[in-house]
């Protein structure tokens, strides 16, 4: 389960981040601290995965409250928001943040949803990716059909409709054919599929 700590001193700030990360469905397991000293205390009780910091504490005296949980928790990716600035930018990546927002009068709901959007599609652990088709693989009976069509001259979008499928799922197909037919484009994917049986 990802753990969030979000840390601002601004109350209103701390609170409408952790509202957009209701609305997002990932408060469930979201804290909130106003100063970095409370921050630093409920990471040293459970470490955060992400800590997402307001640039005030972030990059406090000169980046060292960032480089300090960098060190402490390695694990803790750490989001700063409201950066003013690409020399704040900078000095926060090279302290170890993960990912850097700006700021301005309009832009406070935009950063919190940024950085709620990116906590969404963290990756958690023991989530395993979909392996990608290796070499000498067999092709699977709808990789087989775009083959077909593909044999036939039909581009991707036409495939596409003759298959009812989009045209970027055509083009995954194609990719895996690719891979397991050590292809470099669909002409020298016909011809493996040729020279192999594959097709007739």
């Amino acid at each position: 389960m990802l753990s969030v700590l979000i840390c601002s001193r601004t109350f209103a700030a701390t609170q409408r981040m952790a509202a957009v990360a209701a609305r997002h469905g990932i408060d469930h397991n979201v804290r909130t601290a106003g100063t970095g000293d409370d921050a630093l205390a409920m990471q040293a009780q459970r470490p955060a995965e992400v800590a997402i910091l307001d640039a005030a504490v972030a990059l406090s005296y000169g980046a060292a409250f960032l480089t300090r949980v960098r060190r402490t928790w390695p694990r803790t990716a750490t989001i700063v928001v409201g950066v003013s600035g690409p020399q704040l930018a900078a000095e926060a990546v090279t302290a170890g943040a993960r990912g850097v927002f700006g700021s301005g009068a309009e832009a406070d709901e935009l950063v919190s949803a940024l950085a709620c959007s990116m906590l969404a599609n963290w990756p958690r652990p023991g989530l395993k990716r979909k392996a990608e088709p290796t070499f000498g693989a067999a092709p699977t009976e709808r990789e087989m059909e775009v083959l077909r069509a593909m044999s036939e001259g039909h581009s991707n979008a036409e495939i596409g409709r003759l298959l009812f499928l989009s045209e970027d799922t055509i083009k995954t197909h194609a990719r895996h054919l690719y891979r397991k037919l050590g292809a470099r484009d669909r002409a020298h994917a016909v011809a493996a599929g040729f020279r192999i049986g594959l097709l007739s």
